[in-house]
């Protein structure tokens, strides 16, 4: 254990100035988190999150064995999003363009080596404009614990979707909101459920399927999109041809088991699909009868 943080430091150490120098060099404007959130509300944009993962897709480089294919068809399509000009998608990025004053020293580790690697190669597809904070999805696990300020931004995102008609898009295995409250506050939740794994090579079937899942109802419906750098494209195409408003709501739910759970680590949460654990991507547990009445498609 000793050990293992002196070689964090010392990575810590090596990657400072470079980080530095890249934010500089290579500037990204991103809002906080009150800000992004109170966009979406206020406009009830559609948003589609970019992360470290989804920048390596989009430059073709190796996932190490992820959870999705790696595609020339995924990298055009993210590199289209950001070009793209569409008013009704916020297009979020990770706050660590600015600062990582508020991470965990761990997490401080990975955004400095990954900034001043990667923000060069990828900058020549950010135009230049104000974006959202990717991490509103992660408001837990990165951060410094702070119980208070947690709670209060798990209940500003609860917002999003108060008294609204929600259809859920999701990993077979990702249960979003089964379990807990955090989707208590919707009129009502209809789920489709898609691969848990490699789930952009079917994604034309998922759109059609979220196409006749709205059935006509584009105006009081509300897309949450859990599946990865599908949910990237996914939101976007959706916003655009369907008028619908789709975010990309990434890890939140299990952000808010670790929180409930206090978790110091990224632990597996028993019946969920959680592929950052480090022990255990997924332990089995029954479903309730409700989870099971929610689903209205199923994409093999």
């Amino acid at each position: 254990m000793f050990r293992s943080k002196i070689k964090d430091y010392l990575r810590f150490l090596k990657w400072r100035i470079p980080y530095k120098r890249s934010i500089k060099k290579f500037p990204i404007k991103t809002l906080n988190f009150d800000d992004t959130v109170d966009l979406i509300i206020r406009n009830k944009l559609s948003v589609s999150r970019f992360g470290d993962g989804e920048f390596r897709f989009l430059l073709s480089k190796d996932t190490g064995g992820t959870f999705e294919i790696n595609s020339r068809r995924l990298s055009t399509e993210l590199k289209n999003i950001l070009i793209e000009r569409n008013d009704k998608v916020l297009i979020c990025l990770p706050s660590v363009y600015k600062s990582i004053n508020n991470l965990k020293f761990e997490d401080k580790v990975f955004w400095q080596r990954e900034v001043s690697i990667y923000l060069k190669q990828y900058y020549k597809y950010l135009p230049k404009k104000v974006y959202g904070d990717a991490f509103f999805t992660r408001p837990y696990q990165e951060y410094s614990i702070n119980d208070s300020l947690t709670e209060y931004k798990f209940k500003k995102i609860k917002r999003i979707w108060d008294e609204r008609n929600i259809l859920l898009v999701e990993g077979r295995l990702t249960r979003f909101g089964v379990g807990n409250d955090l989707l208590k506050n919707a009129h009502s939740v209809k789920r489709i459920l898609a691969p848990e794994v490699n789930a952009f090579e079917k994604i034309d079937c998922i759109y059609d399927a979220v196409e006749n899942g709205l059935k006509g109802k584009h105006d009081d419906t509300l897309v949450l999109l859990s599946l990865g750098p599908t949910a990237t494209v996914l939101s976007a195409k959706l916003s655009n041809n369907l008028n619908v408003q789709a975010i990309d709501i990434g890890h939140l739910d299990i952000e808010y088991e670790w929180f409930i759970r206090r978790a110091t680590k990224k632990i597996p949460i028993k019946g969920k699909y959680v592929n950052e654990s480090i022990n255990s991507k997924f332990i089995e547990s029954k479903v309730n009868k409700k989870y099971l009445s929610e689903i209205v498609d199923e994409i093999e």
